[in-house]
């Protein structure tokens, strides 16, 4: 697989897991699973989020999900031949710096609910999941392509 098609999967599956994990993480402190989904959403559709799955929660789902990929693709320059400790290491310090950044410079102008309404602890472990991820499937992805076809 290409560096960048690596980096755009390894974005996409790495978003999927932090999904979950914040997802686990609301319902294990009482709150619904679908709550960060739907706060996602609010930067499209400028209403208050509900609890509930709606319409509302595939919006911010996708385009959390969209946005996982296109990280993965912005991080391809920054991963591209290193030793595999180096690109898990490169792409867990990508994803804290980028959480921030992100929520600074883009959501509190975008969707200023999902930064008043974000647990910073969660939110922040949840990202360096996500490099963590984005880094070894990476890694995993790039070492397939060379491996003998068997």
């Amino acid at each position: 697989m290409s560096r960048t098609g690596a980096g755009v999967l390894a974005g996409f599956v790495a978003g999927a897991v932090m999904a979950m994990g914040m997802m686990a993480w609301m319902a294990a402190t009482g709150r619904s699973t679908w709550t960060n989904p739907n706060l996602i959403a609010v930067m499209w559709t400028g209403t208050p989020p509900s609890d509930g799955f709606s319409g509302a929660t595939v919006v911010g789902f996708v385009t959390h999900q969209l946005t996982s990929a296109l990280m993965g693709w912005v991080a391809v320059p920054f991963l591209r031949d290193l030793p595999t400790g180096r690109t898990v290491l490169v792409a867990f310090a990508y994803a804290l710096a980028s959480y921030p950044l992100v929520f600074a410079l883009v959501l509190t102008w975008a969707n200023p609910l999902m930064v008043e309404q974000s647990a910073l602890v969660p939110m922040t472990i949840a990202h360096a999941g996500f490099g963590v991820v984005l880094g070894g499937l990476y890694v995993w992805l790039r070492r397939r392509r060379h491996a003998p076809i068997r």
